[in-house]
């Protein structure tokens, strides 16, 4: 992974907009990003990772702290990135969730998080990218525009959680030393991903599958073998004995046994289903003879029965001959006489009508006479009935013009009482259209006050960021002044360890100075101890020896010189240390009195009380120009309304007065029309009610003529069609033709009579045409010399019929057990064939597959993914070990511990060899210093192995975040000579200290300065 450019906008303390070209500061393979503490150095580490993640770098770090506390209320904070992976180059903008001011009223609304991924087809496009600050995306693939699909995408280019990118790429404050100290299922975890082993744990799932599936299969087969051996011996009935002995050859899998006496079985219950099946077909052709005996015996008799019941009828018929033809008589006249009956009926109807219809007219006309006489003298007319109509035509015309004035007469007091009760409203509106206007006239004024009284809580209220800064400003000063007075109490702690720690160094100076004379004091009296005559002296080369010097009884021996020579050295070393703590404590004692600048305690704490006033007054003057702008709004609506009103009112007022003219007119108009219509009459109601009533006594008279006319013309037609219908019938007399017609009962008792002879003449004939019954005798000897003969055939098919049914179920039982035997044997053979092959295939799987997830009793029984992880950290180690020993001196060695054996999942936890002691020690015994750079060897070593291999992650790039403090001078310039050979690799190494001795060491740097104001500046050397 490679980083190529870094925009921030809001972020931190950053409150502007500040660019790292990343690509260009990497060229050398190293640069320093420095600065004191707190002016937001880790915050450029923390963008990286939410450029990626959304999420800040540090475990342990809020989230919140992404955007700037001096990033405007109305303005976004944005990161963007541009990176490269081996899946492509990548340009990612996320914007933080913050709250801004709402556009209206007072308060603020919540701006969602959001995120935009673009993939860049070529490097030569970067460039045009970063000039690209609004985001736009030209010249680039949006590929996500969701967080989550951002995220998604973003993990699979770079390969990495944001937990395994913190551990391996970026190293940020509190967290370096987390992969060294990781347990083995995190460790595993990031190695699994960094190294891209997941197909090994893949494989291991498999096969522990298959070897589940195998062992499911085998348990499976011997059970189908079991079922098919029970269906087996089952189905062919077998007796106990020889079903235990085949069970036994299953229970065994001695397959080759079971199936030659399954064979033996099956072929003695198919020969007896052989010899039951020919049986039966001998009973079947018995019992068929027998059969076809009885059917000829029971068509005998029953020829005989039919004969003398078709006898029987031919008597009964030529009995009921006269009575036929007597009914077919009387039915023909009926026929007859029935159509002539129903025409006089018709005609006598027609006359009693008529004189009904000729009744009505009088009494309609005696009726109408009184209130209508001229129109019922109308009746006398010729032409009466055309006189009516046009009378009635007339009438109806007549008060049809009427018909509008009625409702027209009706209405004119209303229209009368409305136009009057209108004229007084229009007086009323006048009246309150002028108040209106009044009112609208003095509203001006109101609203100049109000902006007034806005302005002036407005101006107040343009203090509260200045306000609000102090306060920031104001609180962190306060916060110093009391850190420095607790860190005053551990200057002069740390001061005086380190005078007592030179006070005893001193001492033991002195100690060792005392030992060291006395010791050379003692020297000549241990030469003089092997001294003897003859002997040179080894000081002066004197045979003789008259004065030998002697042991002196506060004499030293070269041990407690060592001994004293080591507590110098310890309490020079605790001296060093305490001067160094003395020198941190007085470094920070410092920094906190630059923060807190000139003032106490007590100063600080009156400024935060007034500048928190100054606050509380801007915040209750922004409250207050809210309010008041609200008011303002409000007003100006309420003014924009009333006007709207007014000039609703005033059109109103004038259609009004110009609708009242129109109806005044109009109702005059109605007057004179009323008038002139009405004539002698009282009203137009009267004169049009006259016209109607005329109307109606015409079309009445009119109605009732016509239907006296139909009525006498109906008569007359009926009247002769009766004595044309009578003179057709034959009949002699209308008393004739009315006796012929038969009753309803009568008739239906005849039809049937002549029906049911029909159908007997029709049986009789039938019956006699059948086969055989022709030549038939139907004696009563021959009838009973044939019911003897059904009866003997009966009985011998009875018998022919048992023995069949008898024989057919031996021969369908044993036939039934031979099949089911059959398809039980072919299913035990399957049975047999599958139990054979699934055991062969299931041990070859079982045994692959406990090696592989660490079942195998063979070898050291651990997983197959581990066990490829264990190799993949043994070369870690190694790279790791060679930056080590340069960074330790040889005095540490990174080890991989085995672990206990037989457990699956160890193998993969750290061990450190320290050949000072030549004791192992774990990770978290080392001290602040060794656990910094055995964590960057670590590091290290891991991209080294990444960056060699092409399957796995490309780890190009690492920041490191913390951990040089704490390394003496001469080590602190040996790692940074290590990492600066690293750019022999292409890869780059981002540090992130405020160590001084590294500005002197690497060229290529990111400055970040803390103001006055707690906004911090970025400024790049390189």
């Amino acid at each position: 992974m490679k980083l190529h450019h870094l925009r921030l906008t809001g972020i931190g303390p950053f409150a502007g907009t500040v660019q790292i070209d990343l690509a260009a500061l990497g060229a050398s393979g190293m640069f320093l990003l420095e600065g004191p503490t707190g002016s937001g150095k880790s915050t450029i580490l923390d963008a990286i990772v939410y450029a990626l993640y959304g999420q800040v770098a540090g475990s342990v770090s809020s989230g919140d702290r992404i955007r700037s506390q001096f990033a405007p209320p109305t303005e976004a904070s944005v990161v963007d990135l541009v990176f490269e992976t081996a899946s492509g180059i990548f340009r990612v903008r996320r914007q933080p969730e913050f709250h801004r001011p709402k556009l209206r009223g007072t308060g603020t609304t919540k701006e969602q998080a959001k995120a935009v991924l673009w993939r860049i087809g070529s490097p030569q496009l970067i460039e045009d990218v970063i000039a690209d600050t609004a985001g736009g995306g030209s010249g680039v693939e949006a590929i996500a525009a969701r967080i989550d699909e951002v995220g998604r995408e973003i993990q699979r280019a770079v390969g990495l959680t944001r937990e395994q990118f913190t551990q391996t790429v970026l190293l940020p404050q509190n967290e370096f030393a987390r992969f060294l100290r990781a347990g083995t299922g995190e460790r595993q975890t990031v190695l699994q991903r960094v190294f891209g082993t997941e197909t090994y744990a893949a494989v291991e799932k498999q096969l522990e599958e298959m070897r589940k599936q195998a062992r499911r299969e085998v348990d499976a087969a011997q059970q189908t073998l079991g079922t098919a051996l029970a269906r087996f011996t089952e189905a062919a009935a077998l007796e106990e004995e020889p079903v235990g002995v085949l069970e036994e050859h299953a229970a065994a899998l001695r397959l080759e046994p079971l199936a030659g006496l399954a064979e033996e079985h099956l072929a003695a219950v198919t020969a007896r289903a052989d010899e039951a099946g020919g049986a039966a077909e001998q009973a079947g052709t018995a019992e068929q003879a027998a059969r076809t005996a009885a059917e000829a015996a029971t068509t005998a008799r029953t020829r005989i029965d039919r004969r003398r019941e078709l006898d029987e009828l031919a008597d009964r018929l030529e009995k009921e001959k006269t009575a036929l033809e007597s009914a077919q008589t009387a039915l023909q006249r009926d026929e007859t006489a029935r159509p002539v009956v129903e025409v006089l009926r018709r005609r006598d109807g027609a006359t009693t009508k008529a004189a009904t219809v000729v009744e009505a007219l009088a009494q309609l006309a005696s009726t109408t006479a009184e209130r209508q006489k001229s129109v019922v003298d109308l009746l006398e007319e010729e032409d009466a009935a055309a006189q009516l109509a046009a009378t009635a035509d007339e009438a109806t015309t007549a008060a049809g013009t009427l018909k509008d004035l009625v409702e027209l007469e009706a209405g004119l007091p209303a229209r009368e009482q409305q136009l009057a009760g209108r004229r007084e409203q229009l007086t009323a509106s006048t009246t309150a259209l002028a108040a209106l206007t009044e009112q609208l006239e003095a509203r001006p004024t109101r609203r100049t006050e109000q902006v007034t009284a806005r302005d002036a809580a407005r101006k107040d209220a343009a203090a509260l960021g200045d306000a609000r800064l102090a306060l920031r400003t104001a609180e962190e000063r306060q916060q110093a002044t009391t850190a420095a007075a607790a860190q005053q109490k551990q200057v002069e702690t740390a001061r005086e360890q380190a005078a007592a720690s030179l006070r005893t160094a001193q001492e033991r100076a002195a100690t060792e100075n005392q030992l060291r004379r006395r010791r050379f004091a003692g020297i000549a009296a241990e030469l003089a101890v092997d001294l003897e005559a003859g002997d040179a002296c080894p000081v002066c080369g004197a045979l003789e020896h008259p004065h030998p010097a002697s042991t002196a009884e506060d004499a030293v021996g070269p041990e407690q010189v060592e001994a004293a020579e080591e507590e110098r050295r310890a309490a020079e070393a605790a001296h060093s240390r305490a001067e160094q703590q003395h020198a941190l404590a007085g470094q920070e004692l410092a920094r906190l009195h630059e923060a807190a600048g000139d003032l106490t305690p007590e100063t600080a704490t009156t400024a935060v009380e007034a500048v928190k006033t100054q606050v509380t007054a801007a915040r209750t003057a922004e409250k207050e120009a809210a309010e008041l702008e609200t008011a303002l709004t409000a007003f100006d609506e309420e003014t924009e309304r009333l006007t709207r009103r007014r000039e609703a009112d005033a059109l109103g007022v004038e259609r009004e007065r110009t609708a009242i003219a129109a109806a005044a007119e109009a109702l005059e108009t109605d007057r004179s029309r009323i008038a002139e219509a009405r004539g002698e009459d009282d009203s137009i109601a009267d004169r049009r009610r006259a016209h109607l009533a005329r109307a109606r006594a015409a079309t009445a008279l009119r109605e009732a003529l016509r239907s006296r006319t139909e009525a006498e013309q109906r008569v007359a037609e009926l009247v002769e069609e009766a004595e044309t219908s009578l003179a057709a019938s034959g009949l002699a007399t209308v008393e004739a033709v009315r006796a012929a017609v038969l009753a309803a009962e009568e008739r239906g008792r005849l039809q049937k009579l002549v029906q049911t002879r029909a159908v007997d003449e029709s049986r009789l004939a039938d019956g006699l045409a059948e086969e055989g019954i022709a030549e038939v005798v139907a004696t009563p000897e021959a009838r009973e010399q044939a019911e003897a003969v059904v009866v003997a055939t009966a009985e011998k098919l009875k018998a022919a019929r048992a023995a069949v049914q008898e024989a057919a179920g031996i021969a369908a039982r044993l036939r039934g057990i031979a099949e089911r035997a059959a398809a039980a044997r072919t299913a035990l053979r399957t049975a047999s064939a599958q139990v054979r092959s699934v055991s062969e295939d299931a041990g070859i799987t079982v045994r692959v597959a406990d090696l592989a997830t660490g079942r195998s009793s063979d070898g050291e029984r651990v997983q197959l993914s581990t066990y490829v992880l264990m190799w993949r950290l043994d070369a870690v180690i190694e790279a790791a070990n060679v930056r080590l020993a340069l960074f330790s001196g040889s005095d540490l060695e990174l080890l991989r511990d085995t672990g206990a054996r037989g457990a699956r999942k160890t193998g993969l936890d750290l061990l450190v060899l320290d050949r000072r002691t030549d004791q192992v020690r774990v990770p978290e015994t080392l001290s602040g210093g060794e656990t910094f750079f055995v964590s960057l060897a670590l590091a290290l070593g891991l991209a080294d192995i990444v960056m060699g291999e092409a399957g796995g992650v490309q780890m190009e790039t690492l920041f490191i975040d913390e951990g040089f403090g704490s390394l003496d001078p001469e080590t602190l310039e040996t790692v940074v000579r290590e990492i600066g050979r690293l750019a022999e690799s292409g890869r780059v190494i981002g540090i992130v200290s405020h160590v001084g001795d590294m500005k002197a060491q690497i060229a290529e740097q990111i400055h970040v300065r803390r103001g006055a104001d707690a906004r911090s500046t970025l400024t790049v050397t390189a």
